[in-house]
């Protein structure tokens, strides 16, 4: 199966802030206290953060789909802002897919 989603949004504030946040393991903890009825929490199996850390990703209860996936984080680079994390079990590749690459950067000036 192939497919390929995207989302943009802006927010208001300097993107070295929001860096402080995509860029670290607080954006898992922010995506399970914004979306509770789709996240019930995570797990750092590995890793500090940056490239070669994995987490597992817990799904809300009742939510179709496995339970939870694996992301391992390929690359994480604070100069660029760029985030590379790849699902390396369940989730979509329970859904039939056969990989699951996310690349993000985030850009703007700050000010």
């Amino acid at each position: 199966m192939e497919g390929s989603v995207s989302r943009k949004l802006e927010v208001k504030v300097s993107a070295s802030e929001i860096w402080k946040a995509y860029g670290s393991l607080l954006l898992a903890q922010i995506a399970v206290d914004a979306f509770p009825d789709k996240y019930s929490g995570f797990t750092v199996l590995k890793g500090d953060g940056y490239a070669g850390t994995i987490i597992q990703v817990f799904m809300a209860p009742g939510l179709p789909g496995p339970p939870s996936y694996k992301e391992k984080y390929l690359v994480v680079d604070d100069v660029k802002r760029v985030k590379v994390g790849q699902i390396i079990e369940g989730g979509p590749l329970e859904q039939g897919f056969k990989s699951y690459i996310g690349c993000d950067r985030e850009g703007g000036e700050d000010g």
